[in-house]
């Protein structure tokens, strides 16, 4: 069995836990800020840290890990879930394995489907990807803040540039999967599928490195433009397959829509889930001391 650090409840001030409760306070890196409007400002308290077990032979289910981890005080917060599944991204190597199962898919595909242009997309996911794992050892230890303030600010306009690429790119791969045969369409489904169950947890460690270097506002902006602009490529997906499956409903035997039809139970829980609604929760403004 390994560690992750999460909050420890027992230990967390009364008032800061009706604050979180009823939304007064916000959590932004391990800190409980008294959130704007509320009429008090700065820090309420440093959260207090626990170390609580996981079996990382179940780093691909996080699912499982979560059941592990919520012990009976976390359940009764609403944040806890978000926390937890924060910490396993960015504690542990489970999105470090996931990029590298996703960098096979890349390798695989670009020597399977003779396309410049698909071969042009694979660059640039594997590009982003890197940058999001660098973002995420960046994050592991807070004692290297003042030493990587550079190293933050290029990592953060960097991680901006190729999102947005990387979106647009997946919108046009599911453009150009129609012309795919049934078993290159079977490769970029599972491809596909696997990247935008990543991106929630790589738009999580965006704004989370924002934070980070005390960039609030800017965590904000990210994670609320993030999400929708996620959403809507997310939607895009949902729809096609839709399309495809419903062929599938009204009998049609084509190859390529029982090749979708086969990826039902893969495509649901992209679509279902409640993991990757928790990390992009919108974040709530923390209210901070005036500086004279």
């Amino acid at each position: 069995m390994d560690t992750i650090f999460t909050f420890d409840w027992l230990k967390v001030k009364p008032e800061v836990l009706d604050g979180i409760q009823n939304g007064m306070i916000t959590l932004r890196d391990g800190v409980a800020y008294w959130a704007e409007g509320t009429g008090k400002a700065g820090i309420a308290q440093h959260m207090p840290l626990r170390q609580v077990p996981f079996d990382p032979e179940k780093l691909n289910d996080i699912s499982k890990l979560i059941q592990s981890t919520h012990t009976t005080q976390m359940a009764a917060i609403g944040l806890s879930t978000t926390i937890i599944i924060g910490a396993i991204v960015v504690q542990t190597m489970y999105l470090a394995k996931k990029i590298d199962k996703l960098q096979k898919t890349i390798d695989l595909i670009s020597s399977d489907i003779n396309a410049q242009n698909v071969m042009f997309y694979m660059e640039k996911l594997s590009k982003y990807f890197g940058a999001i794992e660098s973002a995420r050892v960046l994050l592991l230890d807070k004692s290297f803040v003042s030493e990587t303030q550079d190293i933050a600010a290029n990592l953060i306009s960097q991680l901006s540039i190729e999102r947005n690429e990387v979106l647009s790119l997946i919108d046009n791969l599911i453009s150009f999967a129609d012309q795919l045969t049934d078993r290159h369409l079977d490769q970029m489904l599972d491809f596909i599928t696997m990247v935008l169950d990543i991106m929630p947890k790589a738009i999580y460690l965006e704004s989370q490195l924002c934070d980070r270097y005390g960039k609030f506002n800017l965590s904000e902006h990210l994670m609320r433009e993030n999400t929708k602009r996620y959403n809507i490529t997310l939607q895009y997906y949902r729809d096609w397959c839709n399309s495809k499956t419903k062929a599938t409903i009204r009998g049609i035997s084509d190859p390529v829509a029982l090749t979708f039809y086969e990826k039902k139970d893969d495509l649901k829980n992209l679509f279902n889930s409640s993991n990757n609604t928790a990390l992009l929760q919108q974040l709530i403004r923390p209210s901070l001391d005036l500086v004279i």
